[in-house]
């Protein structure tokens, strides 16, 4: 029983760790001339915003 837990815990890590880096990736694809209009909190924000929803799509289909 605690294998599947470990097991779930490693997929959802992973879906953290795939999901943050997609969307820096997006967010660092914006032009130039955006990111340095736009408020680095804001560009943080939204880091952490789609990077925790995109992890959580992932974790709902590896169940």
């Amino acid at each position: 029983m605690s294998s599947s837990l470990l097991r779930k815990a490693l997929v959802g890590l992973a879906a953290c760790a795939v999901a943050f880096f997609i969307t820096l990736g997006v967010i660092a694809a914006l032009p130039r001339t955006v990111q340095d209009t736009v408020p680095r909190g804001v560009l943080g924000g939204a880091v952490v915003v789609l990077g925790v929803t995109t992890a959580r799509r992932f974790t709902r289909r590896a169940r």
